[in-house]
C-alpha cells in the first residue's frame, strides 16, 4: 500500500493578502515590494508566488503597476 504524501503550502492566499496589506499600510511598501519581501522571507520563488496572487490583491498590484507606468493600461483615461 502506497502512502500519500501531503504537501502543505508555506502560505495561503488569505495569509498572503493579510501580510501584503500589513506591509503596504504599516511599512509603506508598494504591493510589488511587499510580495517580494514575503518571497524572500519565506524562500518562495516569485514565479510560484504569482500563482496565488488572485482577486483583489492582483487588481491592486495591476493598478499600482499602471500608475507607476510599469505596465500599460488597456483602458482609456478621460481627464
Amino acid at each position: 500500500m502506497k502512502k500519500k504524501i501531503l504537501i502543505t503550502p508555506s502560505i495561503t492566499k488569505e495569509q498572503l493578502r493579510i501580510q501584503v496589506e500589513r506591509l503596504v499600510h504599516g511599512d509603506g511598501l508598494t504591493y510589488a515590494e511587499a510580495i517580494i519581501e514575503i518571497c524572500e522571507n519565506k524562500e518562495i520563488d516569485p514565479e510560484d508566488m504569482a500563482k496565488i496572487v488572485k482577486g483583489p490583491l492582483k487588481n491592486k498590484l495591476e493598478a499600482e503597476a499602471i500608475d507607476r507606468n510599469i505596465i500599460k493600461s488597456n483602458t482609456i483615461k478621460l481627464y
